[in-house]
């Protein structure tokens, strides 16, 4: 369970420009239908902002009609890459009131302040409305500098309830360093919808405050920088790391990482400031695919930096995508098999996914391979929605579940695992992963 760190710094914007605000979210803390109810009845919000999904838009829809039931004037906003990929649809399909394209929080400041004055709304920057059944879209409104956003609102985030299998700590606050992500990889999302392939950092002295922050008034002990490639620029990894360094600040931390954009002196570095471990996208142990999704890596690069991140005494995560165009059975076999003599520490196996927006959507719908035009079924874990040749959506949902158990349960891993545990917290973390895995 993840937390939405995007709508929590847009709480916090709105919150500091002087709107009374509140961040609920009402899946950590297990709301029932009658707590939500009681909620909006008490509070009596002007307007409602959801982050949406492409595989819960129709659940988040249903939310947002139970919403509307409850609440006749309230505004409802959504927001969140889907929309941002197909707004028009979204709007003819879902109609709720307004919509803010791309990255939101100035927009969304702008748009309540518009809505709570009864302000024309048609020249705020990135956002899509109807007007008398027809569907508006505004200018797309220029990316802010990411170092001039605050940190999220974490006094009104649960943050005990956010939950990581391979954390050392019960609990563990994810950070954001950086927006976007330079690389063409056709399957990732966010870096093409949100911010189309550009690159913005925040400061290694705002990432530390941050960081110094949570420590003081949370007492937390473990970060995760949730950046798509936190290695992309060394200057800024050593930046942070001198920072905490320098500061005398303990926190173990993890991030992900890419296979040829680290070597040795840079692990070092990151090690000595706290990183414990690095969680590297591997995706197939087939070249012919890593070039397919223009992955921009080699199988070797795998290989090395898995290597130099257990040489220098740091814990690997290799996250797997299965069901790429080209993937057969033997492929898939190859790739757990390759995961598993790197000796990955920990591995996630998912379905390759065409996201809307993505150049992976568009590939497959330009070749007639959309299994399905229902997006509760593009959640990536379940299903398949890609017509391969010669393997189903089955094989590769089978396949998946197989490849974690054929993973985990290794005896070897597990003995591995039982002597490397070291805290009550890694054992709680073990005992629950593991028995997800039995349960699967």
């Amino acid at each position: 369970l993840a937390p939405p760190i995007f709508l929590a710094t847009a709480t916090s914007v709105l919150h500091r420009a002087g709107l009374e605000t509140r961040f609920l979210d009402a899946a950590a803390l297990n709301y029932s239908g009658e707590e939500l109810e009681a909620l909006l009845l008490r509070d009596r919000p002007r307007i409602v902002v959801m982050e949406v999904s492409t595989p819960s838009i129709q659940q988040d829809y249903s939310a947002a009609l139970f919403i509307k039931e409850r609440l006749k004037d309230v505004a409802i906003v959504f927001v969140g890459p889907h929309v941002t990929a197909l707004p028009k649809e979204t709007l003819i399909n879902y109609p709720v009131d307004y919509l803010c394209i791309g990255e939101y929080e100035v927009t969304l400041l702008e748009l309540s302040k518009a809505i709570l004055e009864g302000r024309d709304k048609s020249s705020i920057l990135g956002i899509a409305y109807r007007d008398n059944g027809q569907v508006v879209m505004t200018p797309q409104r220029p990316l802010k500098p990411f170092d001039e956003l605050p940190m999220p609102l974490y006094e009104q985030m649960p943050l005990d309830k956010y939950y990581d299998p391979i954390t050392r700590q019960r609990v563990c606050v994810a950070v954001r360093t950086i927006r976007g992500c330079p690389f063409r990889c056709t399957f990732c999302v966010a870096p093409q919808v949100m911010y189309n392939r550009t690159v913005r950092y925040k400061s290694p002295e705002k990432v530390v405050d941050e960081i110094e922050y949570l420590k003081k008034h949370f007492g937390v002990k473990e970060i995760f920088f949730d950046d798509e490639t936190f290695t992309i620029n060394k200057k800024h990894v050593l930046g942070i790391c001198n920072e905490l360094k320098n500061r005398n600040i303990h926190v173990e931390w993890s991030c992900f990482g890419r296979c040829n954009l680290v070597d040795e002196a840079l692990l070092r570095e990151m090690k000595a400031a706290g990183c414990y471990m690095i969680r590297y996208g591997v995706e197939s142990a087939e070249q012919k695919i890593l070039d397919g999704i223009q992955k921009g890596m080699k199988v070797e690069d795998v290989v090395k930096a898995f290597a130099l991140t257990k040489k220098v005494g740091m814990k690997t995560h290799a996250t797997v995508l299965l069901g790429y165009l080209g993937e057969t059975k033997e492929s898939m076999t190859k790739t757990l098999e390759f995961v598993k003599n790197l000796d990955a520490d920990y591995a996630q196996f998912a379905i390759a996914t065409p996201y809307p927006g993505t150049e992976f959507y568009e590939e497959v719908k330009a070749q007639n391979r959309l299994l399905t035009s229902r997006w509760a079924e593009y959640d990536g874990t379940c299903n398949s929605v890609v017509r391969l040749d010669g393997i189903n959506q089955k094989d590769i949902k089978d396949f998946v579940d197989f490849a974690y158990k054929d993973f985990y349960l290794r005896p070897s891993y597990i003995l591995k695992r039982l002597l490397s545990t070291r805290t009550l917290s890694e054992v709680y973390h073990l005992l629950k992963s593991g028995l997800g895995v039995f349960q699967s």
